[in-house]
């Protein structure tokens, strides 16, 4: 039996556009009867329409992106998943929106409003700050030069005491 993948909680995936993407996504995912992901990753594979079939999205992919880790920067790849969920789980994807999710344009299909909050999301996260990098540490100071060592380079013993270090 497959395991039950959980939606995220609120700390693992905040309030906001990603969050309002997955939490739609599920729906169709809860509709399709929650499928193992490999079984969506074949038939996103065996799809009949070519443009479905042409995108890769394995099982990992998936998961990531029922989960938010990943939000995928490529459409087809969104749709692909999208239209398989939407199958699996006897739903039109041209279909107008139920009248309770009608929010915005009650003539939008489920697949438009989905591409709307794919949009939104990815359009917040192109405001996001980029990932911390890890700085550079500074440079080594260089050691200041002795007087004899600048006078006479071959003078090796110049820079050095015979006095102990303590």
């Amino acid at each position: 039996m497959a395991r039950t993948i959980p939606m995220p909680s609120k700390a693992e995936l905040p309030e906001g556009p990603r969050r309002d993407f997955v939490q739609e996504l599920r729906r169709y995912y809860r509709a399709a009867g929650r499928p193992p992901l490999r079984q969506i990753s074949t038939a996103i594979e065996r799809h009949a329409d070519p443009e479905i079939s042409k995108v890769t999205a394995s099982a990992e992919t998936v998961r990531r992106m029922i989960t938010g880790k990943v939000l995928p920067v490529e459409r087809d790849r969104v749709r692909s998943v999208f239209i398989v969920f939407c199958e699996l789980g006897g739903i039109d994807p041209e279909a107008s929106r139920w009248e309770e999710y009608d929010r915005y344009d009650e003539h939008e299909t489920n697949w438009q409003y989905v591409q709307r909050l794919w949009d939104t999301a990815l359009e917040d996260e192109a405001d996001a700050p980029p990932f911390p990098r890890p700085t550079p540490p500074p440079p080594e100071p260089a050691l200041p030069r002795s007087n004899a060592r600048q006078e006479d380079p071959w003078a090796s013993d110049a820079r050095y005491s015979d006095e102990p270090p303590f």
